[in-house]
C-alpha cells in the first residue's frame, strides 16, 4: 500500500476551525507559522504563563494572547486546542481539554511516561472528540517516498538501517530541555523522531541497546547510539545529537538486498538510488512545511472524520521503544520489548 501523504482540504462548508495554542515557545512558534499558511483554520488565542510570549505568537495569525488555557477558554469558543506545551505537562492539559469536549493536537512525544501516555489515550476513547500526536517526520517528503519504495519491494529484503538526527541544543521556557526528567532528553524529543518512522516502515522492535550521554552531567550536550532489532530481523542503528555545532540536519540510508537508498539533508538531491540498474528518483521537495502538511491533515481528519496517518497507538509506541532505550542507556544491557500498547 503507498505510504505517500496525501493532504486535502478541510472542504468543511467555509466554516474555519477554531483552534486555540497553548505553550507559545519554540515548537508553539513552529505550529503558528504553519497555521497561518492554512486558510480552513482560525487561531483565535494564544496561552503562555509568560505574555509576551503570548503576544509574539498572538500576533504571528492575528489571534488574542492569553496568560493561560483556563483565560483561553473562558473567553473563546474553540474546537481544538493545540498543546506545545513542555512534554511533562501535556498529560494534565490533555486530559483536561478531552474532558470538556475539545479536540487535542499534541505535540510529540505524546507524554513523558508510559502511564502519563495510556491516561491520556483513554481520555479520548470516546467518538465525540480525537487525539492527534505530531510525528511530524511521516510529512517529510522525502520518508513516505522511501517507505513506498520498502513497500513496493524495489529495495528487496531491507537488511539496516542507519539514521542521524543531529540539532543545536535547544532553548526553552526553565531551560526544560536541559532537564531530561521533564524532556527526556535528546532520546525522546529528538530521536523519538526516527523511532516512530522506523516501526511505521520496518514493523514492531523486538529489542533496544543504546549508549550515551545520560548520566554524564555534560552541560548542555546530549548524544546517544541505539540499535533497533525487528521482529522481521532488521537492524537500525539510530543516532541523535543535541549541542551539535552547526544547523539542523538529518540522514537516513535503508539497506535492501537489491539496493541501497539515502537520504542527506546537507545534499541538494532528494533522495539518492544506488542499485544494479540506474534509476531516475523524483524530485520529493515541497512547497510547504512538513508541519503546514501535518497540521492541515491533522484538520482535515476532523473536519472529514477520516483516520490520521499518526494514531494514538503509535504515539505510545514511539514512546514505548524511547524509553527502553533510555534504560539501556542507563544499565548498560539490552532491553527486550514486551507488549504493546
Amino acid at each position: 500500500m503507498a505510504a505517500r501523504v496525501e493532504v486535502s482540504n478541510t472542504d468543511a462548508g467555509g466554516v474555519r476551525m477554531r483552534v486555540g495554542l497553548v505553550g507559545a515557545g519554540f515548537m508553539g512558534s513552529v505550529h503558528l507559522n504553519a497555521y497561518a499558511g492554512i486558510p480552513e483554520v482560525e487561531v483565535v488565542g494564544v496561552a503562555d504563563t509568560r505574555i509576551e510570549a503570548a503576544l509574539a505568537g498572538a500576533e504571528i495569525v492575528g489571534a488574542r494572547p492569553y496568560a493561560s488555557y483556563e483565560e483561553l477558554v473562558a473567553a473563546e469558543d474553540i474546537e481544538v486546542v493545540d498543546v506545545c506545551l513542555p512534554t511533562a505537562f501535556h498529560r494534565d492539559l490533555a486530559v483536561r481539554a478531552a474532558g470538556e469536549g475539545k479536540h487535542v493536537i499534541l505535540e510529540k512525544p505524546i507524554a513523558r511516561t508510559m502511564k502519563d501516555a495510556q491516561e491520556i489515550v483513554e481520555a479520548f476513547s470516546g467518538e465525540d472528540h480525537r487525539l492527534f500526536v505530531g510525528h511530524v517526520v511521516r510529512f517529510f517528503p522525502e520518508y513516505p517516498g522511501i517507505k513506498e519504495k520498502i513497500d513496493a519491494g524495489d529495495l528487496g529484503t531491507v537488511g539496516v538501517v542507519r539514521t542521524c538526527r543531529r540539532s543545536p541544543f535547544l532553548l526553552g521556557w526553565n531551560d526544560w530541555y536541559a532537564d531530561w526528567r521533564v524532556s527526556g532528553g535528546v532520546l525522546l524529543d529528538l530521536v523519538i523522531h526516527d523511532f516512530d518512522y522506523l516501526r511505521w516502515t520496518l514493523g514492531e522492535v523486538e529489542r533496544v541497546y543504546a549508549r550515551g550521554m545520560l548520566g554524564r552531567e555534560y552541560n548542555r550536550l546530549d548524544y546517544v547510539l541505539a540499535t533497533l532489532r525487528f521482529e522481521s530481523g532488521a537492524i537500525a542503528h539510530v543516532e541523535g545529537h543535541w549541542g551539535y555545532p552547526g544547523p539542523f540536519n538529518y540522514s537516513i540510508e535503508v539497506v535492501g538486498s537489491d539496493a541501497l537508498l539515502a537520504v542527506d539533508s546537507t545534499e541538494p538531491a532528494s533522495l539518492q538510488l544506488i542499485s544494479g540498474a540506474p534509476e531516475e528518483i523524483p524530485d520529493l521537495a515541497s512547497g510547504k512545511s512538513p508541519y503546514e502538511n501535518e497540521l492541515e491533515h491533522f484538520i482535515h481528519c476532523i473536519a472529514t472524520g477520516e483516520e490520521p496517518i499518526v494514531q494514538a497507538k503509535d504515539a505510545c509506541e514511539a514512546l514505548r521503544i524511547g524509553l527502553a532505550a533510555t534504560e539501556s542507556v542507563l544499565t548498560g544491557e539490552p532491553v527486550t520489548l514486551g507488549g504493546r500498547a
